[in-house]
């Protein structure tokens, strides 16, 4: 059999370096792929959607390039389904090409509800790769759809976060994007009622990228803030692991109810770290009582309530690290890779 060409198409922000968990899950799959250029695919190829608009990718250049595709591999926002797909997917049956969607967060469900039409394209590409079971069996159940693989988060790095004897918990972190909807008010609220407690030895770090509409009202919040919390700005995918192995416990106080198996959460279990978490809709797939901690959704006075719980009792924190550890191993890019090879190869 010859060997395949494969396009990357997703949103990369090389040219920006906006980095987010779109971005970095974009980057990833495109890593794998090219790490089995010339052992499965003659060429692994990506567009960038930052910087290709529709108008670029009807371009000459772009579209010869496109023709010699045999599979596009697609990671879509839902501004890139409503606008692009449906010139993809007519673009893939003229050219008698693949295309493997793989889904980003846990929204598809919810969209297609509203989308007849694009329901019925994608139900004939050739695989979607959820990376929740919940979505795979909403997407199998209600619409009919039989080309549904689940496709785990992963992380294309092998990182061994040091042995940590401390129990007593000091050092906070939330990592994602700075909006609303990730519950920032909550770690505010959080923060004062660290003061309020005396607990002033316990510090809280904010680090993301700062959603446009709510910079003004962040950084008011933040100098209202107490000296316990900090933003400290956008950290770099080669500086995740080192930095979050420093700290306790990973908050992530979700207010986003169909966020999929967001990438903060496995970069914690990859550097050891438990998590505290709302429930949103997926939230017991990922997190359990060997790795973490689950609360209510949209209250946030059961998501203080339970970290002061931890905070006051340390030692659930020995096994809680340890559990996290272990739950990063699902995710390897081992197994990813596997799930992929046998869609793509079929």
């Amino acid at each position: 059999m010859d060997r395949l060409k494969v396009i990357v198409f997703g949103n990369f922000n090389y040219h920006s370096n906006k980095v987010c968990g779109q971005t970095i899950k974009t980057r990833n799959v495109y890593e794998l792929l090219k790490s089995k250029e010339d052992i499965f695919f003659s060429k692994v190829d990506y567009l960038d959607s930052e910087i290709h608009s529709l108008r670029e990718i009807g371009s000459f250049k772009t579209f010869i390039k496109s023709t010699k595709v045999d599979i596009w591999v697609y990671l879509p926002a839902t501004r890139s389904l409503n606008v692009i797909f449906p010139f993809l997917y007519m673009f893939s049956k003229l050219f008698s090409q693949k295309i493997q969607l793989v889904v980003i967060g846990g929204w598809l469900g919810d969209y297609l509800k509203r989308k007849p039409l694009y329901a019925f394209m994608l139900s004939r590409i050739h695989r979607i790769y959820p990376e929740t079971d919940y979505l795979s069996t909403i997407l199998k159940n209600d619409f009919g759809f039989d080309n549904v693989k689940r496709l785990n988060n992963f992380r294309n790095i092998r990182f061994l976060p040091k042995k940590r004897s401390q129990t007593k918990i000091t050092r906070l972190v939330f990592m994602a994007r700075v909006h609303p909807l990730k519950g920032i008010s909550t770690i505010f609220r959080l923060s004062q009622k660290l003061i309020e407690l005396k607990l002033e030895q316990v510090k809280i770090d904010i680090y993301g990228p700062i959603y446009n509409e709510y910079l003004k009202e962040f950084e008011e919040e933040c100098k209202n803030s107490s000296e316990n919390l900090i933003y400290k700005g956008v950290l770099q995918p080669n500086e995740i692991y080192q930095v979050l192995t420093e700290y306790d416990l990973m908050l992530f106080p979700t207010l986003y109810y169909t966020e999929g198996f967001p990438g903060s959460i496995l970069d914690a279990y990859i550097s050891g770290l438990p998590v505290i978490a709302t429930k949103w809709m997926y939230a017991s797939e990922f997190i359990d009582n060997t790795s973490g901690v689950i609360t209510d959704f949209d209250n946030e006075q059961d998501f203080v309530a339970n970290v002061i719980d931890l905070i006051r009792n340390p030692n659930k924190l020995v096994s809680l690290r340890k559990g996290a550890l272990l739950k990063s191993r699902e995710y390897s890019r081992e197994q990813v890779w596997e799930t992929f090879k046998d869609g793509l190869m079929s």
